[in-house]
């Protein structure tokens, strides 16, 4: 009886552990199903992601042309170098609607290398020019060019007395190419810019990135006022997130990070802080693109945002950075100072924008008010005189500044002003003058320093 009793425990022992075990794989099989399930889940998000951007790589969408607008005409009127702009009459947007239709009819030539010629064509008052903020590639806009994965980049365009011609600057380089072209006419953008409203003479000096327009005389430039709106938070994060599987967590500081299966986030501004400043973060592992393909990756962004894009255009880009700008009356727009209205940065490890919300929604009629501007080589020498060299400033535009308008809380005033690129930053005139440059050009050097080691 006592063997029997103890056969009897053993097999109830043995039972029970099986059991046990059982229980045991199937609750670690079911987690295993349960995050297999979501990596594959992200998995077939970042292919389905991928599949977009190829799409958006293939060229075949009209907002290519509408954020790669040039943003600034250049003619020639009683024999001086202006830069044009006519609200009614828009060079830009008519040149755009005519080189939509062109196709090259051979291969791109380079037909100039040197500053001396390049300089030439500048001055040269048979030629009106087109020009982008920054370089773009001739792969961009692929029907004027017959060569697949041309990274060869250019900034500014020369429109002849011919239709049938057209040739490309890059002003970092001082080369000029030659391209054939058919189904394009100029003929009434070449008379938007001889009836121009506004010409302001201006010659260009070149400085670090470029040419620049250094404005002649004193001007009156008008201040602008509009009326904005903000979406709400939760209208970005349903676009960018969806709308299931989605947690939150609240920092210190009250801003919100919301975030989708561990690779996608976005951060949120605290809604009492009257901040508008989000940032996206896609985590993925992938080489950084080439230059073409970062330029269009970052319109499939844009588009993600849902931002109004009307007036958004190509504003800048720097190694991994592609920026854009809301454009008004021909001058962009900076916000919170110094801000952009979109960021992208390529790594390789992950995709971040950085993005503003407002749109500016209604224009309010011109009261007449303007903001006096110096010529621009005053203010680089007073620039000079304050510790930034000229050789150190990257680009100086006129760009609008936001100001809040007491009267109503939606309304802003955009207030002319120079804003100045050095040391890859843009500030305004008023903000660099109150920087110390020293520490600028000592990080520089630094920099320098460790790149040459």
């Amino acid at each position: 009886m006592i063997g029997m009793k103890f056969k009897f425990k053993f097999g109830e022992f043995f039972l029970g552990l099986a059991t046990l075990i059982v229980i045991v794989l199937s609750i670690v099989l079911w987690i295993f199903i349960m995050t297999s399930d979501q990596r594959f889940s992200n998995i077939g998000q970042q292919n389905q992601n991928n599949i977009t951007k190829e799409q958006t790589r293939s060229h075949n969408f009209k907002s290519l042309y509408d954020l790669y607008i040039p943003t600034t005409s250049y003619g020639f009127a009683n024999g001086n170098l202006c830069q044009l702009y006519d609200s009614k009459n828009n060079l830009t947007l008519e040149f755009t609607k005519e080189i939509k239709k062109a196709k090259a009819t051979n291969k791109i030539k380079k037909i100039v290398d040197t500053r001396t010629k390049y300089e030439e064509y500048l001055n040269n008052p048979n030629y009106v020019q087109l020009v982008y903020p920054d370089e773009i590639t001739f792969s961009l806009f692929n029907q004027l060019n017959n060569a697949a994965n041309d990274n060869r980049e250019f900034n500014r365009f020369f429109i002849s007395q011919s239709n049938h011609w057209i040739y490309l600057g890059n002003d970092q380089t001082n080369e000029i190419y030659q391209v054939k072209i058919a189904g394009a006419n100029f003929d009434k953008l070449r008379k938007y810019a001889c009836n121009a409203k506004s010409k302001y003479p201006v010659r260009l000096v070149r400085l670090k990135e470029g040419y620049s327009p250094f404005y002649i005389k004193t001007m009156n430039a008008k201040v602008y006022s509009y009326l904005t709106n903000h979406q709400s938070y939760s209208y970005f994060v349903s676009r960018l997130l969806g709308t299931s599987g989605v947690t939150s967590k609240t920092n210190k500081n009250g801003q919100t990070v919301y975030s989708l299966n561990y690779y996608t986030r976005l951060r949120v501004p605290d809604s009492n802080s009257g901040e508008h400043n989000y940032l996206y973060t896609h985590y993925e592992k992938n080489k950084i693109p080439n230059t073409t393909n970062r330029l269009l990756d970052s319109v499939y962004y844009v588009h993600q945002l849902g931002l109004t894009e009307q007036d958004l255009r190509f504003f800048d880009a720097d190694g991994a950075n592609v920026s854009y700008l809301n454009y008004i009356e021909g001058i962009p727009v900076f916000l919170n100072k110094h801000d952009l209205q979109v960021k992208t940065t390529f790594s390789t490890d992950s995709i971040n924008v950085a993005f503003n919300s407002v749109n500016f929604q209604i224009p309010i009629p011109f009261d007449g008010q303007t903001k006096r501007l110096k010529p621009t080589q005053d203010v680089v020498d007073e620039l000079v005189n304050h510790g930034l060299k000229q050789e150190d400033i990257q680009r100086i535009i006129v760009g609008f500044a936001e100001e809040k308008d007491s009267s109503h809380h939606s309304l802003i005033n955009l207030i002319p002003t120079y804003y100045i690129k050095a040391y890859d930053e843009w500030k305004s005139l008023g903000e660099w003058e109150k920087q110390d440059v020293s520490t600028y050009r000592e990080a520089d050097q630094l920099t320098v320093n460790e790149g040459g080691k």
